[in-house]
């Protein structure tokens, strides 16, 4: 079994990466585990733990969906938090327009149900993680913090591929192997 994701590589431009650096600088007494230069990608679908004998397969389908859909691509304008207010979880940047993301998305999401994996519930929510959020220990400034750091700048992100990258989570972050990378 091997841990699998969809994802468009992405390069985060000088702006979020001062941003980032203000965040962990604002937020440096708080328990967040920060996601490391270099490994910032936007995920189109998590497959979870993924048995081998479908590696081909979903190669196969990520040529199909690749072939069928022209490069396009997205504005990264806003951070958000999951998780609730009284209990976040994960810290990222993300997009206010993404119908185009969600149209392959939801090409690619008839496609891995054909061959077994479970339809993804809940919101799609295009993101680039930063931080994986353990304790924070006072969440009204760091709700402050949150709204005054929100970005006034934009990135653009061209969505030209799609990667099949296999994760391994280690005590000191992931670490990522691409399987496949496919040209739209």
């Amino acid at each position: 079994m091997k841990r699998l994701f969809i994802a468009v590589d992405i390069e985060l431009l000088e702006n979020f990466k001062i941003l980032t650096q203000q965040l962990k600088s604002e937020l440096r007494n708080d328990d967040i585990v920060w996601v490391k230069n270099g490994l910032q990608h936007l995920t189109l679908r998590f497959l979870g733990e993924t048995p081998e004998t479908k590696i081909e397969p979903l190669a196969n389908i990520l040529a199909v969906a690749a072939n069928t859909t022209q490069p396009f691509e997205l504005q990264l304008d806003k951070m958000g938090v999951f998780g609730s207010k009284y209990a976040p979880e994960t810290l990222w940047y993300g997009f206010s327009e993404f119908s185009l993301f969600k149209n392959l998305y939801n090409k690619l999401e008839k496609k891995l149900m054909q061959i077994g994996f479970k339809e993804n519930y809940g919101n799609f929510v295009p993101h680039i993680t930063v931080g994986r959020i353990k304790k924070i220990g006072n969440k009204k400034r760091f709700w402050e913090i949150i709204n005054k750091l929100q970005p006034q700048f934009t990135q653009t992100i061209p969505v030209n591929s799609l990667t099949l990258i296999q994760s391994k989570l280690n005590n000191d972050g992931p670490t990522y192997k691409t399987l496949y990378e496919i040209e739209l």
